[in-house]
């Protein structure tokens, strides 16, 4: 450059006729924004989902991954890094999950386990405990044969508030009245 302005229009005049000469055309105010929005993606590259779009447009558009190639290099290097990164995340709180379990699952259940089979222990340490009317269905369940009369049926109040000797008396009573039917059954020679 020249000191004197003047030079430097005229330097500028001559640099124009020049492109216009060899078939240069002098870039417009469109283009001018193009090339910067394309230097911001160039700036903006590092993030990976704007990475992942500029993959996804340059793959699609063969010429523009020839002439930002250096772009497209970069997005593809950004897009390994973060699926790096999410492998690594995932192994991380894969080891968490393992240790909290560790920690506070195995105790838990450890705890749990030895609750249940110490209320088992105790359960079977309880004396039994036998009901009149368990006393009762083990009886009928052993001599089904055994069927009380009609007459002597006794009422579910009558032998709830019974005790056992009261329910044992009234067993033998029915086995004997049982035994008398089948002794006439055989000496008379009648069926039912």
């Amino acid at each position: 450059m020249s000191a004197f302005p003047f030079v430097f229009v005229v330097e500028e005049m001559m640099h124009n006729d020049s492109e216009m000469r060899t078939g240069k055309r002098r870039r417009s105010l469109i283009e001018l924004e193009e090339e910067r929005v394309w230097v911001g993606l160039y700036r903006r590259a590092a993030d990976p989902v704007v990475a992942a779009e500029l993959v996804a447009y340059m793959e699609h558009s063969g010429e523009m991954r020839t002439h930002h190639s250096g772009l497209y290099l970069r997005c593809k290097h950004v897009l390994r890094r973060e699926k790096a990164r999410q492998v690594r995340l995932r192994k991380v709180s894969a080891s968490l999950r393992w240790a909290v379990h560790l920690v506070f699952g195995v105790p838990f259940a450890f705890t749990l386990r030895l609750l249940r089979s110490m209320g088992t222990i105790l359960l079977a340490c309880l004396p039994e405990r036998d009901d009149n009317a368990v006393i009762q269905l083990r009886k009928l369940t052993s001599d089904q044969e055994s069927q009380p009369d009609v007459g002597q049926w006794v009422s579910p109040s009558g032998s709830a508030n019974s005790t056992p000797e009261q329910v044992v008396a009234a067993d033998a009573q029915l086995a004997s009245a049982d035994v008398s039917k089948r002794s006439t059954r055989r000496a008379g020679g009648t069926g039912r």
